[in-house]
C-alpha cells in the first residue's frame, strides 16, 4: 500500500470513530437534558446533529474500506 493511501485510510478510520463518538455523546446529552427537565434544551437540533454525525461516520467507513 502506498503511503498516501495508508494515510487516507488512517485518517478516515479515525474520523469514523470520532464522528461516532460525537453522535453517541449528542444522544446522551439529549437523554440527560430530558431527565433533568431542562426547559431551554433543543433536543431536535441535537438529534439532527447526531444523525448527521452518524451519517458522516458511515460515509467515512465506506471510503476507508475503498482505500484498504
Amino acid at each position: 500500500m502506498i503511503f498516501s493511501r495508508a494515510m487516507a485510510w488512517a485518517c478516515l478510520t479515525f474520523l469514523q470513530w470520532a464522528l461516532g463518538l460525537v453522535a453517541v455523546l449528542l444522544i446522551l446529552l439529549v437523554v440527560v437534558q430530558q431527565m433533568r427537565g431542562d426547559i431551554g434544551a433543543q433536543p431536535q437540533a441535537n438529534l439532527i446533529g447526531a444523525v448527521v454525525a452518524a451519517g458522516l461516520a458511515l460515509a467515512c467507513r465506506a471510503l476507508a474500506r475503498k482505500f484498504a
